[in-house]
């Protein structure tokens, strides 16, 4: 699948009211291409499009299919045809498994992994008719292996991930290009709770610089910052026993 060009393109964005969907969009605005900017805080996509004239600001809330349709059909008005869909909206709340409580979870999973899954069915066969279109879903790292405190958000990364190769699959030929996006920590609202220390964590504007080059490369998989993604793919593949002891002597630190 060929990389998408540099050239003007419709970039749909969801969760663009802050942190890396912020960033993405306004990196994107700068470089000349027109940006339809999504999320359920309308105020926060006003200040956007204020001062960023082709980002255009559209209420979108994930968890509802009529909302996500509504999205991608004022876009279409707004900007013409979709080039490429970056599906960023998600929520992340550290849980303690000692305290279980059901409704974060499911929270959890309706937005980070059932919300990709009703952008998809609004985007998707609008590029399938086209035969051309680009989807770039957002993961994590935590999908790689379970982590402390992740035990609501790192599963519905884990399911990104696996959905992302099983889609490929079904893609091949069709003439849409598809890569999952698997950050590091990054600096934002969400990681803001964190009372840990996050290793080699980067700001959102750095993070949507390497998503923005991403795109463009032939790439199933955009993860960084390379040091820390490194670090995580070796842990990916440590039996379980010695995974656990290294991850508690690393906690306990």
């Amino acid at each position: 699948m060929r990389a998408s060009s540099q050239a003007m393109q419709h970039y749909f964005i969801t969760g663009a009211s802050s942190g890396i969907g912020r960033a993405l969009a306004v990196s994107l605005a700068k470089a000349g291409h027109k940006v339809s900017a999504t999320a359920r805080r309308t105020d926060k996509l006003a200040e956007l499009s204020n001062d960023y004239p082709t980002i255009q600001p559209i209420s979108c809330d994930v968890t509802d299919s009529m909302s996500v349709k509504d999205a991608v059909q004022t876009a279409k008005i707004s900007h013409g045809q979709i080039d490429i869909a970056v599906l960023n909206a998600g929520v992340y709340v550290p849980q303690d498994a000692r305290h279980m409580s059901v409704d974060p979870y499911i929270d959890h999973m309706d937005v980070n992994y059932f919300g990709v899954i009703r952008c998809i069915e609004a985007l998707l066969p609008d590029m399938l008719a086209n035969k051309q279109g680009h989807l770039a879903l957002m993961a994590s790292v935590a999908g790689y292996r379970g982590l402390p405190r992740a035990a609501a958000y790192g599963p519905t990364k884990a399911a990104i991930i696996s959905l992302a190769e099983s889609m490929m699959f079904d893609l091949q030929n069709s003439g849409i290009k598809l890569q999952v996006i698997n950050p590091g920590f990054v600096e934002t609202e969400a990681t803001n709770v964190n009372d840990f220390e996050m290793p080699d964590i980067i700001t959102a504007e750095l993070a949507a610089k390497n998503i923005q080059a991403g795109l463009l490369s032939h790439k199933f998989e955009i993860a960084f910052p390379r040091t820390f993604v490194r670090k995580m793919r070796f842990l990916k593949f440590l039996p379980a026993s010695i995974y656990f002891r290294l991850m508690k002597r690393i906690i306990s630190k």
